[in-house]
Order: structure tokens, then C-alpha cells, then sequence
């Protein structure tokens, strides 16, 4: 994946590999030894998404394992339980 400044992509729109609107993207968590994007934070654009952990602020936590691709939005797949 090509690298991509964080500032960039608040309010990027999130979508499912399948096509679902997940919501936008609220913020990012990085390794703070090596600089390695964690998660990314997405604002739900519905209450109910299922697939995903969440923080006590209701924000999607996207494992950066989950991520396929960016362009216009950022695509990701639902995690297996070993991307945690």
C-alpha cells in the first residue's frame, strides 16, 4: 500500500470488501515505537455494524490488517479473529 499522510484521510468514507457503507473514518492509533498503523477509527454510519470491535465512544476499531484498499474511500473486509 502506498504511503498516505494520516491528515488526509479524516472523513474518508469506509466501505465493507462487500459493498456496505460503514461509515468515515474519525481517527487512526499507531505503534508509537515504530510508527505502524494499528487501527483505524470509524464513525458508524448506522448503529448496528457487526464484524467489528468498538470503543466506549462507539467508533469501529479497523484492524490496518483489515484495509484493501484507498482511493475515493477506504475498502475493508470484516476481520477473522486472529486480526485482533
Amino acid at each position: 500500500m502506498r504511503k498516505v499522510l494520516a491528515g488526509t484521510l479524516s472523513n474518508t468514507a469506509v466501505l465493507g470488501s462487500d459493498g456496505e457503507e460503514l461509515g468515515t473514518i474519525y481517527n487512526v492509533t499507531m505503534d508509537h515505537q515504530t510508527g505502524a498503523l494499528e487501527y483505524v477509527l470509524v464513525e458508524p454510519a448506522k448503529p448496528e455494524i457487526s464484524g467489528f470491535e468498538t470503543t466506549e465512544n462507539g467508533h469501529l476499531c479497523v484492524p490496518a490488517k483489515c484495509i484493501e484498499s484507498l482511493s475515493d474511500y477506504l475498502v475493508v473486509r470484516r476481520p477473522k479473529s486472529r486480526d485482533h
